[in-house]
């Protein structure tokens, strides 16, 4: 399978679970994965079904915060650590939100906001 059709239906397959709020699926077969393009076996971001989602920012906690690491995992490779654990929007997290925002071309705000929302789940 070439490298476009693979990432096309990789990201296909994360929009349709983000909008079904799925717990998990298998986009793409792990064999089919390349370096560039993440492994999708079992990802669901599916934590907060508001459309749009409230902005979060440092300090933010809970679900919402949990959606939002898990796709900014996705996009830029944000890792949970013991500082900044799961489900609380730290640091790290404002540090890869600017990233994923200056590579989209959005306001450089660290903040999860409705433009980038927007652009986490379904780019």
């Amino acid at each position: 399978m070439n490298s476009l059709v693979t990432r096309t239906a990789a990201q296909a397959a994360l929009i349709a679970s983000l909008l079904v709020g799925g717990t998990a699926f298998a986009a793409v077969p792990a064999s089919a994965a390349t370096a560039d393009e993440p492994d999708l076996t079992g990802l669901s971001c599916g934590f907060d079904n508001r459309t749009p989602p409230p902005t979060v920012q440092a300090g933010s906690k809970g679900r919402t915060v949990r959606e939002a690491q898990c796709l900014l995992n996705f996009w830029t490779g944000l890792q949970m650590t013991e500082e900044e654990p799961e489900g609380v929007f730290g640091l790290d997290a404002a540090s890869a939100t600017r990233h994923f925002q200056a590579v989209r071309g959005l306001p450089l705000t660290g903040a999860v906001d409705a433009a980038t929302w927007g652009e986490l789940r379904h780019s």
